[in-house]
Order: structure tokens, then sequence, then C-alpha cells
């Protein structure tokens, strides 16, 4: 609708000079005007703040600690996400290789924990068939181990994205479940701007969070207010158990925000403590540091350096 009014602001010729004097200028305000209204829709605040974003000073904070939050029991988390994770409408988290899924999907189970996701309140997760089998299905004794019931899980696999897509904006507007997540692979148009912009509209509107899990993805311009990129990070040893090389920690995961409400990308380490159900700040780990194995002696001449070649006349 915004494009079809922008495009009377480039016509020419005799229906332009016949426009009485100031007829532009009162179309292309309107123009405007529609376009920050529905800006101001989709990021949920009033158009006054589109038109002085720096302003308001204790006003401006105010709002934004208004804002519906949860805590990830991380300080360091908190304040990164500008005062905590969303609790209504869409949050995007992309990975940038799908052999790191399990990283994906730890961390959004994680999430649903602290959403308090249970057989009561399930979460539900939807996927297409090319997205579930490229990062696997959730395993039942492994969520149990990670803190979630398994009976608390509602999972939805499609056969094209365009039947995950139905689904997840059918789910959204549930105001009975805990969480729901939608997994896919790269930056499907389908799922680009306006797309995501029904499914926070959506959930927002049922006070639902929602979540658009991205398989190797790149970042682009969506309509969720907060992006995430995760990483799998180094585990610590057990602390009970330090000489046991073998055994490793709690998982770590590597978060990078790159856009939320505070405006201000960074990055964060964090613990997942499944025993206490919340997240912890992680440290780097220290170097690994081995012996360097020597170089076998009975080995094959290494190849040496191209010389100069030189054209040579055949003879006869």
């Amino acid at each position: 609708m915004a494009s079809t009014d922008l495009s009377s602001l480039y016509r020419a010729g005799g229906a332009a000079a016949a426009r009485p004097p100031g007829a532009g200028s009162v179309s292309r305000n309107h123009a405007l005007a529609g376009l920050k209204a529905r800006i101001a829709a989709i990021e949920g605040e009033p158009v006054c703040r589109l038109e002085n974003p720096d302003g308001g000073g204790q006003g401006q904070v105010a709002r934004r600690s208004a804002l519906a939050l949860i805590s990830l029991g991380c300080p360091e988390a908190d304040a990164a996400l500008g005062g905590g994770f969303p609790t209504t409408g869409l949050s995007e988290i992309h990975l940038d290789e799908t052999r790191d899924g399990g990283t994906l999907l730890g961390f959004a189970l994680a999430l649903a924990i602290r959403f308090g996701a249970g057989p009561s309140r399930p979460l539900m997760w939807i996927g297409d068939a090319l997205a579930f089998a490229e990062a696997g299905l959730p395993y039942g004794p492994g969520l149990a181990g990670f803190g979630l019931d398994p009976a608390s899980l509602c999972l939805v696999r499609t056969r094209r994205l365009e039947e995950a897509a139905w689904a997840a904006e059918e789910a959204a507007a549930s105001p009975s479940l805990a969480m729901a997540i939608l997994e896919i692979r790269g930056n499907p148009a389908r799922l680009g701007l306006e797309g995501t912009r029904r499914l926070h509209l959506r959930a927002r509107a049922a006070g639902l969070p929602l979540l658009l899990l991205r398989q190797s993805a790149r970042a682009e311009a969506t309509a969720a207010p907060l992006r995430l990129r995760i990483r799998p990070g180094p585990s610590a040893p057990v602390a009970d158990l330090a000489g046991e090389k073998r055994l490793i920690g709690d998982p770590v995961f590597a978060v990078a925000v790159e856009k939320s409400r505070a405006g201000r990308p960074h990055d964060v380490l964090l613990e997942w403590k499944s025993d206490e159900r919340r997240f912890d700040a992680g440290e780097p780990a220290a170097a690994l540091s081995r012996r360097v194995a020597a170089e076998t002696v009975d080995r094959p001449d290494p190849a040496r350096a191209d010389g100069a070649v030189l054209a040579l006349r055949r003879a006869g």
C-alpha cells in the first residue's frame, strides 16, 4: 500500500502540472504518515518516538522498562538484551553453519525452559522436512537431561516451507502455548520483511513469544525487534572432576546481539545450568596447549619450487 502511494510522487507530465499548488506536499506528507504508522505498529511504540528517537530522556527509559521482558537468570545477558528477553512477539536467532544445529536447538530449548514450558503449556516446534533433515529432530532422553519434560514438546513437521509458515502463523495466535518455534534453512523470500511482520503482529497480539530459527543464514532486515547470532562456545571441565579430562561441563553459547531495542551490538558467553534452569556468564576457556609431534625422519622429499621455463625450438 505504501509503494502505491509513493508511486504518485514520481508521476510527471500534464497530470502533475494540473495539480493545485501544495498538492504534491500534501500527498507526500500523507504517504510518510502512513509509513510511520506502519513502522510504529511493528515496533509497538508511538509514532512520536520515530520523529524524535533520541529525545524523551527518562520517558524513553520508562517506555523501555515497561516492555514485557523475562530475565535469563544472568545479569550480563539481561544487560546485553536491553533488560531481558521479550515475552511477546517475534525474535530471530540465526546460525552460520548447519553442522552446529545442536547449539541452535539447545539455546532455543533453554529459552523455552525459562518461559515455563510444561505439559499444560507446551512448546510447539514447527519446521519443514528440509530443516529437520539437516539438523535432526529433538531426542526425548536428551530433552529430559537438558531440563525439559519431553511431554512438553509438540512437534510439527511439514513437507514444504509454505505449510510450515502457515502453521507458525496459526500457532502465533494461540495464547495457550508457552512458546512457538519456527525452524527454517537460509533466507527464503517467504519469511522476509512482510512475512515476519505477520508473525510478529500475531504473536504480540496473543502475548506469545515466537522464535524464528535460521540454519546457515545471513542477517537480513526483518520485523523481529531482536536478532541474535549463535555459535558454540568451549565448555569448561567439570569442577568436581577436574582430573577427568574426557568429561565436559555445561554447554556454553557464544551469543552476538546484532539487533535489539537497546540499539547496541554486544557479545556475551552464556553457560546453561540445567539443574538451576538458568543461564550464567561463561568464561573464555584457556588455550589448549599440546606437544607438537616431531616430523618423521623417513619421509618423501618435499616438492621443490618451480624454476624458470624456457621455450625451446623443436629440432628437425
